[in-house]
């Protein structure tokens, strides 16, 4: 019998985590290094301001375009696109993996067919992807904390705990809504493909929302939205934005073994 099916499959991705974390370390050390020489350019600055609308929506994490502050410089270089794509990158890959992956590689039914549920196969697995993005989280909070600290940014560790706990929760929705659409369809790219354009689609409505009146209303309902709104890096954690993620989390871990028990498994 299988003691854990979580910690078997955080093993399958134990070295796959070390290379992220290496890489997602290194990353912020690059942008952070960059930060004392952006912070005291003037010119920077006013280039910042005179962006097009268009793409200081893009670009502004929590409503705001400013390289001048630590919080402003982050939110633009890191957390309003760099951070929020690798961590979906992560999550939608492991999410894939979780039963359509397994099924494609024909390891599901020999799984199956240990004394375990369904149910029991996905929530675990569920777990472990939350588990992987949550370590990913610390890696990349604990390298801002320490870049902070070595080049003098002005912003607190809260804050950086809050806008990266943002991310984590983002990433974890969306994997899990990756395992949901896994357990339907059983495929892998398709997971993934779906997954993905659901990700951009809401990103879209997100970003052109401040450009277009009619995207106002939808604009609530993207997970963007509440990753960004609550503007983490100067406030901290707003716990009504962080709720609707982790209902979508919620709602898709729920509904995955559901779907996942009215299927037949390939072989």
């Amino acid at each position: 019998m299988l003691r854990s099916i979580a910690l078997k499959s955080l093993r399958d991705v134990g070295k796959g985590f070390v290379w992220w974390s290496i890489g997602l370390a290194g990353f912020v050390a690059l942008i952070v290094s960059v930060y004392p020489t952006v912070h005291s350019n003037p010119a920077l600055k006013r280039l910042s301001e005179d962006y097009p609308k268009a793409l200081q929506a893009f670009i502004a994490f929590g409503g705001q375009v400013d390289y001048s502050s630590a919080a402003g410089y982050l939110g633009i270089e890191l957390f309003s696109l760099m951070v929020p794509l690798l961590f979906l990158v992560a999550a939608i890959a492991t999410g894939a993996g979780t039963i359509a992956g397994e099924e494609e590689r024909g390891t599901l039914e020999t799984l199956l067919a240990n004394p375990v549920s369904r149910t029991r196969v996905v929530l675990e697995k569920s777990l472990a992807l939350a588990l992987e993005i949550v370590g990913l989280g610390l890696v990349l909070w604990l390298a801002l904390w320490v870049g902070a600290l070595a080049v003098g940014m002005d912003i607190s560790v809260g804050h950086l705990a809050a806008a990266t706990l943002a991310a984590v929760l983002l990433a974890i929705a969306y994997g899990e809504i990756a395992v949901l659409v896994g357990a339907a369809s059983g495929r892998r790219s398709l997971t993934i493909g779906v997954t993905a354009a659901i990700a951009v689609a809401a990103y879209l409505v997100n970003g052109l929302a401040p450009l277009v009146d009619a995207l106002e209303g939808p604009q609530k309902l993207s997970p963007f939205y509440h990753y960004a709104a609550g503007d983490p890096l100067r406030r901290g954690v707003s716990l009504s934005h962080l709720a609707v993620l982790v209902g979508i989390a919620i709602v898709a871990t729920t509904l995955a073994p559901l779907v996942f028990a009215r299927r037949d498994v390939s072989t």
